[in-house]
């Protein structure tokens, strides 16, 4: 019953909005407000599993990034010290339009990386529980959870030795 207070052109509408907020424009421009980031998928058919089912020794291996719009809340960098160095730790939240994925038939999920700000969040969360007038056929974001992860342990760019 809720189609019935948010009928389908309000919906288009929001998305034109949306769209021109975010950056999910087709000529691929970056919104007003939107961050671009790229999106790396692992790679299942090309990563080795050992005996136990986990990546082997070469580790995971992930497919071309995609480039992607959302809008994102990053918190503040928590720093750490102990007998082994410092290391710093980041969360950061990344709000995707749902429509826009289904456009570019792409999903994120668990374990995907995210490229921003010359770091690397690895996806541990997702949520789609943004509902547009309480209609769950009008799902509207999926917002994933990524905490900073070292380059060292993924095999998406080789390292410069100096």
């Amino acid at each position: 019953m809720a189609s019935r207070y948010w009928p389908t052109r309000d919906t288009n509408l929001a998305k034109r909005f949306n769209d021109e907020l975010v950056g999910n424009l087709k000529d691929g421009t970056c919104g007003i407000i939107g961050q671009e980031v790229i999106l790396y998928r692992v790679s299942t058919y090309d990563t080795k599993p050992n005996m136990y089912g986990e990546a082997g020794e070469s580790g995971k291996v992930y497919e071309a990034g995609v480039k992607l719009s959302c809008i994102l809340d990053a918190g503040d960098f928590d720093w750490e010290t102990t007998e082994f160095g410092p290391d710093s730790n980041q969360e950061v939240s990344f709000s995707f339009q749902r429509d826009m994925l289904i456009d570019v038939n792409f999903r994120p999920d668990i374990g995907d990386i995210v490229s921003w700000n010359y770091g690397y969040f690895e996806i541990v969360g997702t949520n789609e529980n943004q509902l547009v007038a309480g209609d769950y056929n009008k799902n509207w974001t999926i917002t994933c959870t990524g905490r900073l992860t070292r380059i060292t342990s993924l095999n998406i760019e080789r390292t410069r030795a100096f």
